[in-house]
């Protein structure tokens, strides 16, 4: 069984007016692409007013909890320099 392959080389052959079609087809076909990606949704953005108001309480916690831990950690550092000098 014989089978025909085309190759980029081959589209020369093609009837002028056959290959623009094929071109203005290939290329509506890529702008639909590129516009339905431009056009997807953004899905991180927060829709409620309840959600956006609790992701800004969260981040709030999040910074207090961040101090408060800094804070412990730093306070732990200075009194183990406190017992080495003392020791």
């Amino acid at each position: 069984m014989n089978t025909t392959r085309y190759r980029i080389e081959d589209l020369d052959k093609l009837p002028p007016a056959f290959a623009t079609a094929l071109g203005i087809v290939l290329l509506g076909i890529l702008a639909l692409v590129a516009w339905g990606l431009w056009k997807i949704p953004d899905h991180t953005k927060l829709r409620s007013p309840a959600a956006r108001e609790r992701a800004e309480r969260r981040k709030e916690s999040q910074k207090r909890q961040k101090a408060l831990r800094d804070r412990r950690e730093a306070l732990q550092r200075k009194a183990g320099r406190r017992r080495d000098g003392a020791a």
